[in-house]
């Protein structure tokens, strides 16, 4: 099992970065590949896009892809997009799963929002 937990904002400029920490966890020999969205606090149309294509290249691969749920406005984008009943989203599951022996795991912190940073002068 490897977990990719995911924190802040997945945009149009934290996308590509996910996605290619995406693509190197599909290349492992990892049989299932969990991505908890719990740390997500807003997720736009790039970032939308980057879970289409990964849904589709699992579905290639023997679906190994799970998505363990966000906020609600997480989840609302999901709906409102069509996309939630669409990707494999494990209801059971409302966070990182405990595993037996150390699972590999991955925390990418996509972006914070404006008012997180401190000092934006220096």
């Amino acid at each position: 099992v490897h977990v990719v937990q995911l924190a802040g904002e997945l945009d149009k400029d934290s996308a590509p970065r996910f996605e290619t920490e995406l693509k190197r966890v599909e290349a492992t020999d990892a049989r299932e590949i969990i991505v908890d969205l719990s740390g997500l606090t807003f997720i736009g149309s790039d970032g939308l896009k980057v879970f289409i294509h990964a849904n589709a290249r699992s579905r290639d691969g023997g679906n190994r892809l799970m998505l363990v749920r966000g906020s609600d406005e997480v989840q609302s984008t999901f709906e409102m997009s069509g996309l939630l009943s669409r990707l494999p989203f494990d209801d059971d599951r409302e966070q990182s799963p405990p595993t037996h022996g150390e699972p590999a795991r991955v925390l990418i912190v996509v972006s914070r929002p404006v008012h997180e940073w401190s000092g934006g002068g220096r």
